[in-house]
């Protein structure tokens, strides 16, 4: 799709004496600067030709290349030789030498935009072609000063107002922070926008890797920290639930000293980042680790919460280091911090944690356990009442205890006839997200329970009829024989009652009972999570806003002097890893422009650092 780069293959472009790609070969289609299908045809020949050149014989590439040539020449014939032109009517018209090149960039930075699909296939650009509705969302034009989407970038674009990339890239990005400060942190559209940003990043340090200039350092080093954040928001699990999602449910403030302000979070790094206030890799990871170990302080240890930060930071660093090329392409301090590190300090966590932490033990109420006690008369695995089988394992819904509410769903453990002779069974609730406690802004699967630590025992009269809960792996791809799909539900976490608090399932402790078949689905459902029932607004306030513009200014912090042993140093001197000098704080590894003798500057890195005893 595209060419190497230039600085990471700077040998093939001594190699290769004509490098082209497709995204090249699309955009000459585009603008119509094939006068034939042969002059295509050549241009496809010479990029696989260019890829066998480059690349040795039976490589991958290699091979591919010659699949690729094969197809398309096959496509070729399909086709049949072209009609024979009519010299009178049709004009050839050769491309031009001095093609207007900054059109064809801008041309394919939008295309590169508009036409990006997730691995599934989804084009992301969609939400972004036209502005909400001002009759159905009027006050998106209140938080949003200067709305802008993408049918308006078009417009500009075609009318030539644009005069280089860096205007059409602010353009994009102001596109993208509107999306992501007007809608909530986990939702679809906000991760949407911090993917096409990252795209619009590295597709213009791409389009001007062929400019003869100095390599602008600060863009190279934003693209990279805005793709290391995105990679790690977008992080998901196996099921495509974003780890990134639970950091939602923590609190939005921090209390000092009786005040309250807003808490670092994953939303206020994103601003700072887009405002170009993160300059070094080692300050930016300072921020999200400070967020993420946060995370970990307000958390149980066996919470999601807890565990998500743990991996979110283990994938941050994999990324980072990818990302660095292990500090070939970006030396940074932020390389020292290693997973090892991250294991230590979990444990240690853990560790002064657990001593405050009771396991969560499950809870029955007292009449259960009363009940229990008679569950030796007349057990059984299953019992019929009012023409309806129960058998253990079903799902059911049961009267609810109180008036005006939805029935329970209980999941039946035991079955038992008591010395009364009347029916009973003995089960475990599954929540409702409106029979749980949470914040106000964590989501929901449509149709989610939660398997809770509360047992009941009650009587089979109180039973209403039966239901289903399948395990969140199954739930999108089949469904259960015999049910209508108002009785069957989704299950992915737990709840506790006492520490109110979700934790994720790890392995479904249920098996579907044997009469209930599994079938697979016509569709298969994309998951799709709604706001919780006490959230009445999804948008953010103004004093929301207001706040996290404020975090945005409070990034820099007073940085100690930091001393370290050196034993090969000369004696009577002290040696720091870091120390405050007028242009602020430098650090052992760091880069930094030095003025020689002759006044010119110098390019240097910082071994060590000391102050002698005079």
């Amino acid at each position: 799709m595209e060419k190497p780069s230039k600085k990471l293959y700077p040998d093939y472009y001594q190699v290769i004496a004509e490098p082209i790609d497709m995204l090249t070969i699309e955009s000459n289609i585009k603008s119509d600067r094939y006068g034939s299908l042969e002059e295509i045809i050549e241009d496809f020949k010479l990029m696989f030709n260019n890829c066998r050149q480059y690349n040795e014989e039976g490589s991958i590439i290699y091979e591919d290349a010659n699949k690729l040539e094969s197809v398309l020449m096959d496509k070729v014939r399909e086709l049949g030789p072209p009609p024979e032109p009519n010299k009178k009517i049709i004009k050839v018209t050769k491309v031009k030498k001095n093609v207007n090149v900054l059109a064809q960039k801008l041309r394919t930075l939008y295309d590169t935009i508009r036409d990006h699909k997730d691995p599934k296939g989804r084009q992301l650009s969609l939400i972004f072609l036209k502005l909400p509705s001002k009759a159905e969302y009027p006050d998106y034009y209140e938080v949003i000063k200067r709305p802008i989407d993408l049918e308006k970038i078009s417009q500009k674009l075609k009318s030539n107002q644009y005069e280089s990339l860096d205007d059409m890239v602010s353009d994009f990005v102001l596109m993208f922070d509107n999306a992501c400060k007007y809608n909530e942190p986990d939702s679809q559209i906000y991760k949407d926008a911090l993917m096409l940003q990252r795209v619009a990043l590295q597709t213009k340090l791409q389009l001007r890797e062929d400019e003869e200039a100095v390599t602008d350092v600060g863009a190279a080093v934003q693209e990279l920290l805005t793709s290391l954040f995105t990679s790690a928001y977008n992080h998901q699990d196996e099921e495509g639930r974003c780890f990134s999602d639970s950091m939602a449910e923590l609190p939005e403030h921090d209390e000092t000293d009786g005040k309250k302000s807003r808490a670092l979070s994953l939303d206020l790094i994103k601003r700072r980042l887009d405002r170009g206030l993160y300059k070094r890799l080692d300050v930016f990871q300072e921020d999200m680790f400070a967020c993420l170990e946060r995370a970990r302080k307000l958390s149980r240890t066996d919470s999601q919460v807890f565990e998500d930060s743990v991996e979110l930071q283990s994938f941050f660093i994999r990324q980072r280091d990818e990302l660095c090329r292990g500090g070939d392409l970006l030396h940074s301090p932020a390389l020292n911090y290693t997973q090892e590190h991250l294991q230590m300090a979990v444990e240690a966590v853990k560790q002064e944690k657990l001593l405050q932490e009771t396991p969560e033990e499950e809870v029955e109420t007292k009449n259960s356990e009363e009940s229990l006690k008679e569950a030796s008369v007349n057990p059984g695995d299953s019992l019929s009442f009012n023409q309806q089988l129960y058998r253990i394992g079903d799902f059911v819904y049961a009267e609810p205890q109180e008036r005006g509410m939805e029935s329970h769903i209980i999941h039946i453990e035991r079955l038992w006839t008591n010395q009364e002779g009347q029916q009973m069974l003995y089960g475990n609730f599954f929540y409702r997200p409106n029979e749980t406690y949470h914040v106000t802004t964590r989501k929901f699967m449509e149709k989610e329970v939660f398997k809770s630590d509360a047992h009941i025992a009650l009587p089979l009269s109180q039973v209403i009829g039966l239901c289903c809960v399948m395990s969140v792996k199954d739930y999108f791809r089949f469904r259960p024989e015999g049910f209508t799909d108002k009785d069957i539900y989704v299950c992915e976490s737990r709840y506790s009652t006492k520490a109110r608090s979700f934790k994720k399932i790890k392995i479904w402790p249920f098996s579907l009972p044997e009469h209930v078949k599994l079938v697979p689905r016509d569709e298969i459902i994309e998951p799709k999570r709604v706001m919780s029932v006490f959230r009445e607004r999804v948008e953010k306030h103004k004093e929301e806003i207001a706040e996290l513009e404020e975090g945005e200014k409070v990034l820099e912090r007073v940085k100690p002097n930091v001393e370290i042993y050196n034993p090969q140093g000369v004696e009577g001197n002290t040696y720091y890893e870091q120390y405050n000098i007028s242009c602020g704080a430098i650090k052992s590894g760091d880069c930094v422009y030095v003025r020689a003798d002759t006044g010119r500057q110098l390019i240097a890195q910082i071994d060590s650092i000391w102050v002698t005893k005079e």
